[in-house]
């Protein structure tokens, strides 16, 4: 059977797939017994009281009594916030256990990620690390995805300079676009998204929405440097084909390695010219 969108949030907080079946099934129609959860949520006879129990237990059903037995759902602001105080009681602790480890495990200077959601976890957590400057490339639905996390670093600071072939609208910072059809560019061109910030950390990731797409955080400097200056060329050639300034933008994403380049072809034009 297809699951629901409540059945997978409930499975993915730690519910086994019968318990947010149940769960689903007396947010229906309730009270119900054992017997016309079973048959509505197509658990067996057999395990259909178990899996009740465990609800209860848990705080998220309540039982009647009475023969028979009978079940209602707790109610969902009350079942949110239970398990919001769980969830949070849990992460306290497993900090807690942490530091009392006392250890500080080595972290590598680059490593994988797979699937399209660790895709964006990840993406955002570049995001959130930056303390200085963002760089963005990639399309519509991925900028999208990551629109709030770039705007809170906006707003504590961070200069954000993000590049899309396809239109962009409402994104933080200095954006530049070609503004084509997102649909068009599909037909010849794949999902593809970097993220660096402070030209130090880099995302560089397949995005085409599958558990099949792929990318890469590393703390290279290199690797930083060459995913920027790729966007910076992108940007450079638009502002070529459309006329844009961008010798601000430029400064400020490269740094020194502009100016310095500057003036060392002023030095050779000035000798050429002697």
């Amino acid at each position: 059977m297809s699951e629901s969108d409540v059945v997978a949030a409930l499975v993915a907080l730690g519910f086994s797939l019968n318990e947010s079946r149940a769960y689903e099934a007396l947010l229906q129609d309730a009270p119900a017994t054992g017997y016309e959860v079973g048959v509505r949520a197509q658990i067996p006879r057999s395990a259909v009281y178990g899996v009740l129990r465990r609800l209860v237990k848990e705080g998220a059903a309540r039982s009647i009594p009475g023969t028979p037995e009978r079940f209602v759902p707790a109610p969902s602001s009350e079942l949110v916030a239970l398990l919001r105080t769980r969830f949070e009681g849990s992460v306290t602790s497993l900090e807690s256990a942490i530091a009392r480890l006392d250890v500080t495990p080595a972290v590598p200077d680059a490593f994988s990620v797979r699937g399209y959601a660790r895709v964006l976890e990840e993406a955002s957590s570049v995001v959130g690390r930056a303390e200085s400057l963002l760089v963005l490339s990639g399309w519509p639905r991925e900028l999208g995805a990551l629109a709030g996390a770039v705007r809170s670093a906006a707003d504590r600071g961070v200069f954000v300079v993000a590049f899309s072939h396809a239109g962009l609208s409402d994104f933080p910072g200095e954006v530049f676009s070609y503004g084509l059809v997102e649909a068009d560019l599909e037909s010849f061109w794949k999902h593809r998204l970097s993220v660096v910030a402070d030209d130090r950390i880099t995302l560089v990731a397949s995005a085409e929405g599958a558990d099949r797409d792929t990318g890469v955080v590393s703390e290279t400097k290199a690797i930083a440097e060459v995913a920027t200056s790729q966007v910076a060329l992108d940007i450079t050639l638009l502002a070529q084909r459309s006329g844009r300034d961008v010798s601000a933008t430029m400064a400020r994403m490269l740094g020194a390695r502009v100016g310095n380049l500057d003036g060392l072809l002023l030095g050779r034009a000035a000798s050429t010219n002697a």
